[in-house]
């Protein structure tokens, strides 16, 4: 028998899944029933209703996979105003493909009125969020030189003490008494100013903070679904 995307702990097999449950916002650009490969509409899968609109970026694929793509310019809008960031829990999720250049900030996800949940700092390959209140930048300690231009899990939970970061299912870093936390969802991928990500597959918001053991299954079962 062969077991594939499975996480063995202390000899107990884990399932690979990503859980429906608390979840806020799901788009896919690998779903027709999100993104049927044109036009500017994003349905959310979650059946809250928070449809996106691509402002710029193009669809394709890269290595196989559908993506949105955010290299350059443009950015993925939800309409009117997302679900707020509970103080009590939330977590966000992508895979996506960051650009190597570190001449701009990289944004993967904006919240309004103000923070980027996850941001890799201008000048650096620096993992981190930047807090537009008090702080600027605040870095979870964590390199992402090796991921340049290749698929991968984007993770960040946090509430209102700070914010997490997990690449591939693994806690890659922390920081503490910055947070996204009490702002509603609103970007993805890029700012109109000009702060490209990548190329981002997918995205999710959930109103908890999911574990580092729901966080790896999720890894597992997205990584199978899209082929990489």
């Amino acid at each position: 028998m062969i077991i594939q995307g499975v996480n063995i702990t202390g000899g107990i097999v884990k399932d690979a899944y990503d859980t429906t449950s608390n979840l806020l916002v799901f788009i896919d650009a690998n779903n027709a029933t999100s993104y049927p490969s044109s036009g500017t509409t994003i349905t959310d899968l979650s059946g809250n209703g928070y449809t996106h609109t691509l402002s710029g970026p193009g669809f394709t694929t890269v290595g196989g996979v559908k993506c949105w793509d955010c290299t350059t310019t443009g950015q993925i809008v939800c309409n009117g105003t997302g679900p707020t960031l509970p103080t009590s829990g939330f977590t966000y999720i992508a895979w996506a493909r960051m650009i190597a250049s570190s001449a701009t900030y990289r944004t993967l996800f904006r919240t309004e009125p103000n923070n980027h949940p996850i941001l890799i700092n201008a000048g650096t390959n620096t993992l981190g969020m930047w807090d537009n209140v008090s702080g600027g930048f605040q870095s979870s300690g964590y390199d992402v030189t090796a991921l340049a231009t290749v698929w991968a899990q984007w993770v960040t939970t946090g509430d209102s003490s700070g914010q997490t970061f997990y690449i591939n299912g693994q806690l890659v870093g922390t920081e503490s008494g910055h947070t996204a936390a009490g702002n509603t969802h609103a970007y993805i991928g890029t700012m109109t100013a000009g702060q490209p990500f990548g190329y981002i597959a997918n995205a999710y918001l959930y109103s908890v903070k999911l574990s580092a053991e729901d966080i790896f299954r999720h890894y597992w079962s997205v990584k199978q679904r899209l082929g990489i």
